[in-house]
């Protein structure tokens, strides 16, 4: 599902992931030591996703975490 998203789109999973945490009106704090990845992530400002792409993602929340820190 996400697969399609970031296709329509010309992003990474990261991302999409990134910007649905946006639009949703969280907190967003992405984490890497790679500094393209860092880069990359701070490029979420150029795209918006649909209404419809928001509640395919947001069916996928769990409300879990994903590490243990």
């Amino acid at each position: 599902m996400i697969s399609g998203i970031t296709q329509a789109h010309g992003v990474s999973s990261a991302q999409a992931i990134i910007r649905w945490h946006l639009q949703a009106g969280n907190i967003c704090i992405p984490g890497s030591s790679n500094e393209q990845y860092i880069i990359e992530d701070y490029d979420v400002w150029d795209f918006e996703l649909t209404e419809d792409e928001m509640e395919q993602m947001t069916e996928l929340e769990r409300d879990e975490r994903f590490a243990d820190y």
